[in-house]
């Protein structure tokens, strides 16, 4: 009997999900097939582009029942809603208790699955794509992931095909009028074709995922997908370069710049970005740091044609003959939150020391902001944690800091830049 008894515990421990501790994340950057939607929804993408795992969700049996109704509620709808927006929101948006019963179909999945199960637990969890969720047991990740998921298409389509105004409408909000015939007319062309695509909506989410990101690129707010892969373009040299550089001739790892927004249109690089770039170059050049990162990007004025981070490093290399290998880019950063943010990433993602400090350098009053509580609260209050541990000032120009990593979670709160 307790040869009998230790052979059931045995398979019940076997069978049971592992409790996966915190896990580091690679450290390498994630392949985007497609930027704009891996970047925003990562969990979607994976479960839409790894084999086994699709089919694992298509076969289940509430799964494939959640995808058959949405795909009803699709059929038609062009003509049934015809011009209002409110009917194509109420056919794309998910509710609480449809996230939720979707959510609880998951972790089951997860639990019988070992396809899905794999999934989540190894290239999800290494992508630290869901860093701050990456001491969670698996199904626990993949609940949190999802909701995230949800919460970002709901907020594409409220914001982007309803016109419901962002955190910063200045500058993040859609591009046409949502109450203008044209617009309307151009959402139910919209959902045409993707009734017309019906096949290939496959998966229960597949509807909405399509409609938020296709409203993302009708609005042409696909900037977070723009120089992507970057390591592979801008970014190609200096990446190269970190492996060979030999850390302990600098006292710093990186001499970070924040973009300064320009308020004329046609104008490459405002006076602050050039004043910035100038300080930066003087450190350089004084061996502080082996790489100038400069981030910033589509942001200023509204809908420009040029990126911060993009300019500044033009205006290193041909003002002050900074080598391209010794330039970092982040073309995607709108806000000063985010510069630290995407600055930490890259760090990471290019293997640069996360535990040598950094240098943070700008003009006198954004780096007294960064310096001062309140912004850290505002990372707190849009981001959920502070990209950074603050060491020390350094100069009126410049602080010390050191990058943290769950700067590596996506925000698709922010699709401009997740």
């Amino acid at each position: 009997m307790t040869h009998r008894i230790l052979l059931v515990l045995c398979i019940l421990c076997a069978a049971a999900p592992a409790q996966t501790q915190r896990t580091e994340p690679l450290h390498t950057p994630p392949l985007l097939e497609s930027p704009v939607q891996d970047k925003n929804f990562y969990l979607l993408s994976m479960l839409e582009r790894t084999p086994a795992v699709k089919d694992a969700v298509k076969n289940d049996p509430v799964l494939a029942r959640i995808a058959s109704t949405r795909l009803a509620a699709l059929d038609g709808s062009s003509q049934s809603c015809k011009l209002d927006l409110d009917c194509y929101s109420a056919v794309f948006t998910w509710s609480d208790s449809q996230s939720r019963e979707a959510a609880t179909a998951l972790g089951d999945l997860y639990r019988s699955s070992v396809a899905v199960r794999s999934l989540v637990d190894g290239p999800l969890r290494d992508s630290g794509m869901y860093a701050r969720f990456n001491n969670l047991p698996g199904d626990q990740l993949l609940d949190q992931a999802w909701s995230e998921c949800v919460r970002g298409m709901n907020h594409m389509i409220a914001v982007y095909g309803l016109g419901k105004a962002p955190r910063y409408p200045a500058i993040d909000s859609m591009t046409y009028d949502a109450k203008s015939a044209a617009w309307q007319h151009d959402v139910q062309s919209l959902t045409a074709v993707l009734e017309d695509d019906r096949a290939s909506l496959e998966l229960f989410f597949s509807p909405s995922l399509r409609f938020a990101t296709e409203l993302l690129w009708l609005n042409h707010r696909d900037g977070a997908g723009r120089y992507e892969p970057i390591e592979a373009g801008e970014n190609a040299a200096a990446f190269r370069r970190v492996k060979s550089v030999d850390w302990g001739k600098y006292p710093y790892s990186v001499i970070v710049v924040p973009g300064a927004g320009n308020d004329r249109p046609g104008v490459r690089l405002s006076p602050g970005g050039k004043l910035r770039d100038e300080i930066a170059a003087k450190h350089f050049r004084e061996g502080k740091a082996p790489f100038v990162l400069v981030s910033g990007g589509f942001v200023h004025p509204e809908r420009t044609e040029f990126s911060e981070a993009v300019e500044m490093k033009r205006d290193l290399m041909t003002r002050f003959g900074i080598p391209a290998d010794a330039i970092i880019i982040d073309p995607h950063a709108r806000h000063t939150t985010t510069n630290m943010r995407n600055a930490a990433r890259l760090m990471y993602r290019y293997g640069i020391p996360f535990e040598k400090k950094a240098l943070v350098t700008t003009d006198l009053a954004q780096s007294q902001y960064i310096e001062n509580p309140a912004f850290a609260k505002r990372c707190i209050d849009e981001l959920g944690y502070v990209p950074f541990a603050l060491l020390g000032r350094a100069s009126s120009f410049d602080l010390e800091f050191l990058p943290r990593v769950d700067s590596l979670h996506a925000d698709p709160q922010d699709p401009l830049d997740p």
